[in-house]
């Protein structure tokens, strides 16, 4: 398996749901500050090598979050010239993971029950 999907016969079956790179990146960022190449090195580690997504899906995921208000620049004072960017989350971000756990929970319910049905067939 790689890059998040199976080959399973003939069809290719996606493991990471679409839509999941800026929850997981809210999630990490509630457990502390980060840069983008650690995000990336983090998600890799987590999934357990089931999803490494690069730097053309994480760096514009992470200016779609800051300019909505979700993550902004972790405070360290003045940041050498080169070195990363590193994020944190904000209070709109720990309500928007929030509900998206809510949510997801049902979610995962219904997959459940999807999967049943299936193994009936």
């Amino acid at each position: 398996m790689r890059g998040g999907y199976c080959r399973c016969g003939p069809f290719r079956v996606d493991i990471v749901p679409k839509g999941l790179l800026k929850p997981y990146v809210l999630k990490l960022l509630s457990e502390r500050p980060m840069h983008g190449f650690e995000l990336m090195e983090q998600i890799f580690e987590k999934s357990g090598g089931m999803w490494h997504p690069g730097p053309a899906a994480i760096y514009p995921a992470l200016e779609s979050l800051e300019s909505d208000g979700y993550i902004k620049e972790a405070e360290h004072g003045k940041r050498p010239e080169k070195s990363r960017k590193q994020y944190a989350i904000t209070e709109k971000g720990r309500k928007a993971l929030s509900d998206y756990e809510r949510e997801s929970e049902e979610i995962a319910e219904s997959m459940q029950k999807f999967g049943a049905i299936y193994r009936k067939l």
